[in-house]
């Protein structure tokens, strides 16, 4: 199968317009279903494939189409550049998911994956999406919380500590970021009951699925979308850590 950036959006974008009807049958088992039967054996959700690139196309393209995180593409595709490809190319796609060992309920994230789960209220089925995380000196916080506020659109109110940082680096930024296209919120945002964390896109889709953040939780622009549509006031969030065995 070869596939172009725009070749693949339109497949996915097609493929998110029967999801509801594939999962009722349970054979939501490809890497651009985001919602999948929970299983009633085992916490595997998802599977490994691979596709035929084209020319031109990028892992960081691809990562966002098939909704992998930045740094797990580039982990199962280590030999391969991070440039335009120059000829069609093999890709792997690591779509295959482990749930978390928590309540199967609300929002939870799970920082050692860099992967947010968020359970559906018929109690049968999970959607998954990657997330970029607080990076060193800005951790996500643990616990337990839920969705305090929601708002389309936002304004970004960048804390003094952030600001000081952006002065530093000689980029300084302004008491308020107003709603648009150099957000970094993106267009979506949800606050947590943590102080200063939410939930939100991002206009750099490169940072998705690395410790890249404040602390919040950054999304791909569609997923954020859709979660920010699935999700409620009240929704309970639970932040853990819980590796692979083989971490």
């Amino acid at each position: 199968m070869q596939c172009s950036p725009n070749v693949l959006k339109l497949k996915i974008n097609l493929i998110g317009l029967i999801q509801l009807f594939v999962v009722t049958l349970g054979l939501c088992n490809t890497a651009e279903c985001l919602t999948y039967k929970i299983p009633t054996k085992g916490n595997i959700i998802g599977e490994y494939r691979s596709i035929m690139a084209d020319r031109g196309d990028t892992l960081f393209d691809i990562a966002e189409e098939f909704d992998i995180g930045v740094g797990d593409m580039l982990a199962a595709n280590p030999d391969l550049s991070h440039k335009p490809f120059k000829s069609p190319t093999e890709v792997i796609i690591p779509a295959q998911f482990i749930l978390p060992n928590a309540p199967k309920e609300g929002i939870v994230l799970n920082l050692a994956e860099k992967r947010l789960f968020y359970f559906h209220p018929d109690g049968e089925t999970v959607s998954t999406y990657p997330v970029g995380i607080g990076r060193q000196g800005w951790a996500t916080p643990l616990g337990t919380t839920e969705i305090v506020s929601k708002k389309e659109h936002p304004a970004w109110h960048p804390t003094e500590s952030i600001r000081r940082e952006a002065a530093m680096k000689g980029k300084p930024l302004p008491l308020v970021v107003p709603p648009g296209p150099k957000n970094p919120l993106g267009n979506y945002a949800m606050h947590l009951g943590f102080t200063g964390i939410m939930i939100h896109g991002t206009t750099s889709p490169k940072s998705v699925g690395l410790q890249s953040s404040h602390g919040c939780i950054r999304l791909y622009a569609n997923d954020i979308d859709e979660l920010f549509h699935l999700s409620t006031i009240g929704t309970p969030v639970r932040v853990i850590y819980e590796p692979h065995e083989e971490d």
